[in-house]
This record gives C-alpha cells, structure tokens and sequence, in this order.
C-alpha cells in the first residue's frame, strides 16, 4: 500500500459520511483535498497532499496499520468536523472498505 492509496481511502471514507451529513465544513475540506480533480497523485489544493506525505513522512504503510496512520493524520489536521466524521468509521469497517478499494482497479496504484 503506498501514501496516495492511503490518500485517497481517508478521502473516500470521509467523502461517504459527506453524502449523509452534507457538513458544510467537511464539504469544504474534502472539495480541497480531492484527489480525483486532476491527472496525477495531487489533490485538489496541491498542497494538502503534499502535507499529508511530509506527515507520513518515511513510514512503511500497510494494511494493517492503514487504519492508526489514517487516525494520527485526522487528528493532526485538527478540524473538528473531519475528526467528528472520521470517527465514526471503526476499524473493522475502514478494512472491509480497504480491501475493497485496493482489490478494484484504482488512481494511485501503480505508484
């Protein structure tokens, strides 16, 4: 599993609690952080993934610390409303999501 994988799987499982809520200010975070905008491992605002890999920094990532990585990551953002949303996602349903997501073909993959 490489960093924009993991990108985009917090993205998507907080772009799933968007779809329910419709938060104001997760709608915000995520239309700034999309990585689906563009061509390329980027997000939307070119430098919340590049934060995001500064943060990961040299971190093996792998499916069964995906789930920790991906909390630490909500924490450091300290925005209450991607925090609140996150944390409503447990660690048995992040890995169901994970393995489906890794399993399908994908932006991200060949990195």
């Amino acid at each position: 599993m490489n960093k924009f994988e993991l990108y985009c799987m917090i993205f998507l499982a907080l772009d799933a609690d968007w779809d329910d809520t419709q938060d104001e200010e997760l709608g915000k975070y995520l239309s700034d952080a999309n990585p689906f905008l563009f061509v390329g491992n980027v997000s939307a605002i070119r430098n919340i993934y590049e934060n995001f890999c500064a943060f990961v920094g040299d971190r093996e990532i792998t499916v069964e610390n995906s789930y920790k990585i991906a909390k630490e990551y909500v924490a450091f953002l300290a925005n209450d409303a991607v925090t609140e949303s996150f944390g409503l996602l447990g660690q048995e349903q992040w890995m169901d999501g994970l393995r489906e997501y890794l399993k399908s073909e994908h932006k991200g993959a060949d990195e």
